[in-house]
């Protein structure tokens, strides 16, 4: 589980990405990056930053860039189709807008990746978790059918069909 820091002006963004990185991620939403203390940013694993939202209200500042391009922090950049980065940083990807599900996984999986990690590692531990999956299923399905072997079922049609006996009295009188 890693710890993001999301800096969202959008509630419905916030929400929607917040929602997107659950269970996996703990998550703190900021709708401005500038109540944030510059020695804040490294107690989170990923820092993901609405670049384009930052521009659109003339609030991506240099001083707040310089801050960004100085974190140690990995930076998942969003911008619109018209933007560029305004920095380089050593851990840093864009994501372009609107967000696709699979460009934001793979550039999170890019940048939380452990240092040593290969794209190949990645790919066989997915390869891997697909194919355990059904092996699994297969199994569940085996022990639920040696339980219910154990138990004897009452067929409802027989309880069903029976009237209790205090209808029966209340009918006759």
């Amino acid at each position: 589980m890693g710890k993001v820091l999301l800096i969202e002006s959008s509630r419905v963004l916030r929400q929607a990405i917040t929602l997107f990185l659950f269970p996996e991620h703990e998550v703190k939403t900021e709708e401005e990056i500038e109540k944030i203390s510059p020695g804040a940013l490294k107690d989170y694993d990923l820092l993901i930053v609405d670049g384009g939202g930052l521009r659109e209200q003339d609030r991506l500042t240099p001083q707040l860039t310089c801050l960004l391009q100085s974190c140690k922090t990995p930076i998942l950049w969003l911008e619109g189709n018209d933007g560029s980065p305004p920095f380089k940083h050593e851990k840093f990807s864009l994501v372009r807008k609107p967000l696709e599900r699979e460009a934001l996984r793979s550039a999170l999986d890019q940048l939380l990746a452990p240092p040593g990690a290969s794209k190949e590692a990645a790919q066989s531990r997915g390869a891997a978790a697909k194919a355990e999956a059904p092996e699994k299923a297969d199994g569940q399905r085996q022990a639920e059918g040696s339980q219910q072997e154990a138990f004897q079922f009452v067929d409802l049609v027989d309880v069903v069909e029976g009237e209790p006996s205090s209808r029966r009295s209340k009918k006759s009188q």
